[in-house]
């Protein structure tokens, strides 16, 4: 591993170097384009200065140099003159000293500038002023050199560039849009369009400071070329415009950058430096083709925020990529626990084995063995009936082939009846043990298939659930919600948008819903909402086609409490869950009793495990809750709102009634109440529920109340949904029913 990061460094240093060599020349023979008065090349030198202050050979810059003032004409022999008097000094004073201090290499620069000086002598005195001039502007621009090419070397995704370094940058910049400042035709300017192309690139990365870019390059090209001052608003104008949207992308960006800067300056100017048509087309379209992987990693370099919020979603998706592969794990290993419970089934001929068995212990010394047991199969037959007639305590017969004379029978069917018992004693323990195990094996299994369920939805997120999260957030924040977090995730195959909010919350459910509405762009649910101290976190979900309500009435004693209790439960995937739990008896622990069943119920549900742990955990959970002899009747209602497929459980409870056009049809399903006997099992009944349905859910008290028809009351009291379970209600009361009554009407549209 050490070798292969030791080669890649070594390749990024040697791609360094060339592009350097490259670019260094290719760059000083640009900046002798740039000259003050006609004779002096500052940034030239400064390149060179730079360059050598960097550690870069300077040999390639020199040759730019020398190349770029011998085709002037006459040449500009004070700039060649420098240029080799400091490489020449450079390497004299390494010579001498291997490492040449920084201000060593200035204080040479500056000597060997002096030192050409008096080649300007001849064309007068202003030409040393403008000299002096122009040693300060070299002096300044290598430093600058320097630290871009230090920058440069260090460069990668994972460093940002300080406010210093981008700095840097942007002077070098400017200093290059200068160098090709004369590159124009026919009101065309290469400066003006690398200008352009070059704002919109450094305000999508950066804003602002994208911004102060554009306006100080368009500011130094309009003093040294003496162009159309309105440039300058033009491109600051279109930079602040493209700062506003640039979170948008880049379409809309260039649209606006383009908009601006027409409104801004006239499309009708000829000047080469200026906001003509020509350069504003030819920055948009280049800013526009340019491939996205190259603004993303300038926006990576330049944007510290950009690249902590890049790192963060790094770690997260690390975290939840780790986190899912680890419940992953678990559950396989739940999975595979399952087997490690399994013991031995009962054997089908155990029964007859230990008889026999029992019967040989007592044949073995008799001497008329040889007469009863010659024909050894009709032996056994007659032994396995005289087993069956001594277990169920009918007269002691002796079958054939057993001798009419044997002396030892009552011996033999002692024998025989404690063998026969012990084996069917052996095999119900068997049994028992089978089903205790059959039990635990689901457990795991459900347990396990829950635990990957969950793994899958933490794995993946996309940039479109970026850009959701990211609107709903805004939306929020406009509506004047403190917003906490915003995260989208699947969930069974079900998208899931959970909110977390500040409380209190301001708006209305009906606000909040249309506000995710028009940020998402479909309507949405709420599944589940749960209210911490300062927090209240929702899960919301696409609506579904059908819709589910309830509505509860009940009645009972003013002196006691009811122990009747029901219960809503909404789920992932559009399903909801109506209850009604009837206590034994009445009273406080009564109502605890049918609490806990529906709290069970829902609780099993919310865990994602299967529909038949579900049914078979809610009976053994809430007989294990209590020592004492306590159990209620549970009737549950499950639907999925996008299919209309439903599910009826029943534990003990009495019929329910389907309300449809008008018909009354009775749902009947026989179970034991949950929490009486471990091997209790509901009643389900599957059916698919239409628009307009109605379930009608009665307790006992309203049942036994109306014993001559409650189909005939539900019927009449079919009018207006609210009042429904009211009327039931009340024709209970008039039949003289006194116990607690509990009406739960759901109605599907």
């Amino acid at each position: 591993m050490a070798i292969k990061e030791g080669i890649k460094k070594r390749i990024k240093l040697d791609l360094y170097e060339t592009w350097t060599v490259l670019g260094g020349f290719l760059g000083a023979l640009l900046l002798t384009r740039v000259r003050i008065h006609g004779a002096h090349m500052p940034l030239a030198l400064g390149m060179l200065l730079g360059c050598a202050l960097a550690g870069v050979e300077p040999y390639a810059v020199l040759g730019g140099i020398v190349l770029g003032a011998m085709i002037e004409s006459p040449p500009l022999w004070q700039t060649i003159c420098a240029a080799i008097l400091y490489v020449v000094a450079l390497r004299a004073a390494e010579w001498m000293k291997k490492k040449t201090p920084l201000r060593v290499s200035i204080l040479l620069f500056c000597a060997s500038f002096l030192a050409s000086m008096p080649l300007l002598v001849r064309t007068g005195a202003i030409e040393l002023l403008y000299g002096a001039a122009s040693l300060a502007i070299a002096a300044a621009f290598g430093i600058c050199v320097r630290r871009v090419l230090q920058s440069a070397r260090h460069l990668s995704v994972e460093r940002v560039l300080t406010d210093a370094e981008q700095t840097m940058f942007a002077l070098v910049i400017g200093a290059l849009l200068l160098a090709v400042s004369e590159l124009r035709f026919l009101g065309w300017s290469a400066s003006v369009t690398l200008l352009l192309l070059l704002t919109q690139l450094f305000v999508t990365a950066r804003g602002l400071f994208g911004a102060a870019a554009g306006t100080l390059w368009s500011s130094l090209l309009i003093l040294y070329t003496n162009g159309d001052p309105l440039l300058i608003g033009a491109v600051a104008l279109g930079a602040l415009s493209g700062t506003a949207v640039r979170r948008e992308g880049r379409p809309l960006t260039a649209l606006m950058f383009f908009c601006a800067s027409l409104l801004f300056h006239t499309i009708l100017s000829d000047a080469a430096f200026a906001m003509n048509l020509q350069n504003l087309l030819c920055g948009s379209l280049l800013f526009l083709l340019m491939p996205k992987r190259w603004t993303d990693w300038l926006q990576s370099v330049t944007d510290a925020s950009a690249l902590s919020e890049q790192s963060m979603r790094s770690a997260i998706e690390r975290i939840e990529y780790g986190a899912s592969n680890e419940l992953m794990r678990m559950g396989r290993l739940l999975s595979g626990f399952s087997g490690m419970f399994r013991t031995a089934l009962q054997e089908e001929d155990a029964v007859k084995r230990w008889t026999m068995q029992g019967a040989l212990t007592v044949c073995r010394g008799c001497k008329a063995k040889e007469i009863c047991w010659k024909d050894a199969y009709a032996m056994q037959e007659a032994i396995m009936q005289v087993a069956d007639d001594a277990a169920e305590g009918r007269h002691a017969v002796l079958p054939d082939p057993i001798d009419p004379d044997c002396r030892r029978f009552a011996d033999l069917r002692a024998a025989v009846l404690l063998s026969y018992q012990q084996a069917q004693n052996r095999n119900a323990v068997c049994e028992r043990v089978r089903e205790q195990t059959g039990l635990i094996d689901r457990q795991f299994v459900g347990a396990g298939e829950a635990l990957c369920d969950y793994a899958k939805r933490m794995r993946g997120r996309d940039r479109e659930t970026d850009l959701m999260c990211g609107r709903i957030r805004t939306a929020l924040k406009e509506s004047g919600v403190r917003v906490v977090a915003v995260d989208r995730y699947e969930l069974g195959g079900t998208e899931i948008l959970s909110v977390c909010v500040r409380r209190p919350l301001q708006l209305k459910r009906s606000i909040l819903l249309e506000t995710l509405r028009i940020a998402c762009g479909f309507r949405l649910r709420i599944v589940e909402s749960e209210i911490e101290r300062d927090t209240v976190t929702m899960l919301f979900e696409r609506d579904a086609i059908l819709h589910a309500s309830m509505r509860v009435s009940r009645t009972c004693d003013p002196l006691s409490v009811s122990g009747d209790a029901t219960g809503e439960c909404r789920l992932i995937g559009g399903h909801v869950c109506f209850a009604l739990s009837d206590g034994m008896g009445s009273g406080q622990s009564a109502r605890e009793e049918s609490e806990a069943a529906i709290d069970l119920l829902f609780r099993l549900y919310h865990a994602g495990m299967q529909r038949e742990l579900i049914y078979e955990n809610v009976n053994r959970l809430l007989l294990a809750r209590s020592d004492t002899e306590m159990y209620a009747t549970l009737d549950a209602v499950s639907i999925d709102l996008n299919t209309g497929e439903a599910e009826l459980l029943k534990y003990g409870a009495p019929p329910c009634y389907l309300l449809r056009e008008g018909k009354v049809k009775p749902i009947f399903g026989e179970a034991l109440p949950c929490g009486i006997l471990a091997e209790a099992k509901p009643s389900v009944i599957r059916m698919k529920l239409k628009p307009n349905d109605r379930l009608v859910l009665c307790s006992d008290g309203v049942q036994d109340a109306l014993r001559d028809g409650p189909e005939k009351t539900i019927r009449s009291a079919s009018g207006a949904y609210e009042a429904m379970g009211d009327r039931i209600l009340k024709a209970a009361q008039k039949s003289g029913g006194s116990d607690d009554m509990t009406v739960l009407v759901i109605r599907v549209a």
